[in-house]
């Protein structure tokens, strides 16, 4: 079975074959009608007619229709809402422009064991925070947790020393050193809550910014060999203080992260599956009292959501019963 990079490779090059059949198509066509439009100039039959001789009925003017072509109507409902929170269908083509957040999210694919997480890191701000603080889930007695308090894509990039908090039991550490050093196989990245919070396009876009950046280097610091995880900025809830923090804000930035992980070769986690309620915003029994940060309730369902939601590898250790599990060897 091959891997969802190789899956994407397969399809760009179905998707250049396409292109190049149509493209030749459209050439003969053209061809085509300027071999028609030659002879139709030239017309050597017209000579052989008498001048008053009435034409053919396949060369007389058509007639009007007596009844009007119908009309197609669109409803709104027929229209494609990329504005609403419904579910919706992801398809096999990952190529789009303003691209839904939602359909560039890997799908649930095999659940694998919490050794999965052995040698990831996972990079974050003080929402990541909550996997060392909360002892509700494992998660930190595998990952390695490299999470900082008001931190974004900008401390990162720029390795800046910041505290990963007392429940990791580290000293302040440089942030871009830590994670190359830990020798991940993967790294699952979740910031934007800090970078945000205020409401101007130019904050938007240095966030946006450094995170390429941020990706550009860890790709370049770790190889293709590691898989690196983009998950979507975190819902809120309504009226919250942080004025760069609202629903409609944070899904554009999310499609724009997801754009951005495909064309990096990078793959998106789409937290609001668990996290947002039927109106896209954080869940009130997940939320913190201050609406930005979440619950202790929240981290486990994060887990059981990241590990039904990995990329397909044959090294994975899938649980028994996923579709991928393999009977180990006696």
């Amino acid at each position: 079975m091959p891997t969802y990079r190789e899956f994407k490779e397969q399809l760009k090059r179905r998707r250049r074959k396409q292109i190049l059949r149509r493209s030749v198509a459209a050439l003969a066509g053209v061809l085509a009608l300027g071999v028609g439009l030659a002879l139709w100039q030239l017309r050597p039959w017209q000579l052989l007619k008498p001048v008053d001789a009435p034409l053919p009925q396949s060369e007389a003017s058509p007639q009007p229709s007596l009844s009007p072509e119908p009309t197609q109507t669109v409803t709104q409902q027929q229209k494609t809402q990329w504005d609403t929170l419904e579910p919706v269908t992801g398809t096999l083509d990952n190529t789009r422009y303003n691209s839904d957040f939602r359909l560039l999210g890997v799908p649930e694919n095999g659940q694998v064991d919490m050794r999965y997480f052995d040698r990831t890191a996972i990079l974050g701000d003080s929402v990541s925070q909550g996997w060392t603080v909360f002892n509700t889930s494992d998660m930190k007695e595998h990952a390695f947790i490299c999470a900082y308090k008001n931190i974004g894509p900008s401390q990162v990039v720029n390795n800046e020393v910041a505290d990963p908090g007392a429940a990791s039991g580290r000293e302040p550490e440089a942030i871009f050193d830590t994670i190359v050093n830990s020798n991940p196989k993967r790294v699952y990245i979740l910031l934007g809550t800090n970078a945000l919070v205020r409401n101007d396009e130019g904050a938007k876009q240095a966030y946006l910014a450094y995170y390429g950046q941020m990706l550009d280097q860890l790709r370049n610091a770790l190889g293709w060999g590691v898989d690196i995880y983009v998950q979507s900025v975190t819902p809120v809830r309504p009226g919250v203080t942080q004025p760069g923090l609202y629903r409609d804000r944070i899904n554009q930035v999310n499609n724009e992260l997801a754009q951005m992980a495909v064309e990096k070769g990078c793959y998106f986690i789409n937290l609001h599956e668990i996290l947002a309620d039927e109106n896209g915003d954080l869940r009130a029994d997940l939320a913190a009292a201050d609406g930005v940060h979440l619950k202790e309730e929240a981290y486990p369902l994060i887990r059981d959501y990241l590990v039904s939601h990995t990329v397909y590898h044959p090294d994975n250790p899938y649980l028994e019963g996923s579709p991928y599990y393999k009977a180990p060897v006696e």
